[in-house]
């Protein structure tokens, strides 16, 4: 796997969920088990924010996958950091708040999935071949 490769991953799937949270947020909403009890015009607001912010977030991960090999690694770091907070910060809106519910397994997944190929990139091994003389 290359940086270039889990960049474009997590770029299309942050522009997946930014595009459906900032165009569609009530669906989006329901989707993940958010009531109507809530106040809905700022719940609206903040899901478009929120999609408006992955959808910058998909920007900035779609040039970074063409930067130089240093700054890849050091974003991977970084990136891999940020995908464990957001599935420690996802159980605890799972578990704690309630406030992700019943498809809370879908970031659960992305997060891992992220977290686990940055993981690979920053400390996995290199393996290299020597031509024997």
């Amino acid at each position: 796997m290359s940086y270039r490769l889990m960049f474009i991953v997590n770029a299309i799937a942050a522009a997946i969920f930014g595009a459906a949270f900032l165009f569609v947020p009530q669906t989006m909403m329901r989707f993940f088990g958010v009531n109507d009890s809530i106040n809905v015009v700022a719940a609206l607001v903040m899901a478009r924010f929120f999609g408006g912010a992955l959808m910058v977030i998909a920007a900035l991960l779609w040039f970074l996958k063409d930067s130089v090999k240093n700054l890849q690694k050091t974003q991977s770091a970084v990136l891999m950091i940020s995908s464990v907070g957001g599935f420690i910060l996802t159980i605890v809106g799972m578990a704690a708040s309630k406030v992700i519910r019943d498809m809370g397994w879908i970031p659960l997944t992305i997060y891992v999935v992220l977290a686990l190929g940055y993981a690979y990139l920053v400390f996995g091994v290199s393996v290299s071949v020597k031509k024997e003389q």
